[in-house]
């Protein structure tokens, strides 16, 4: 499960049998349910149909929000467009030749 949506429509389509299998509420024992065309999509259709909706508490984030880094203006993009710095979700860029590591001194040829 990904999240409380999830965990909502599954236990709106298999209410007899849907329990939480992990303290992360991430697993769901659903029985011996294996295939998703016959036993999966026929109750989810059916629970979505009969009324379920989607719940309007959002989980709860797991990034601190100071982590996310600060917006600023790239002064050398001729459009003048807006990036992150700072951002901990991103992963870093792999070097290339054209284009040198962040922590590499850029090297001045020729």
């Amino acid at each position: 499960m990904c999240g409380p949506t999830e965990v909502s429509l599954a236990r709106a389509a298999f209410p007899e049998d849907c329990t939480i299998a992990n303290d992360a509420s991430t697993l769901m024992n659903l029985g011996k349910r294996v295939s998703r065309k016959k036993d999966y999509i026929p109750a989810i259709t059916l629970a979505i149909k009969g009324g379920w909706k989607k719940p309007v508490k959002r989980g709860p984030s797991t990034v601190d929000l100071a982590n996310l880094g600060k917006l600023e203006v790239d002064p050398l993009d001729p459009y003048q467009r807006v990036v992150r710095k700072g951002n901990v979700l991103e992963s870093k860029k792999a070097a290339t030749d054209e284009e040198p590591a962040k922590d590499e001194p850029l090297k001045v040829v020729g």
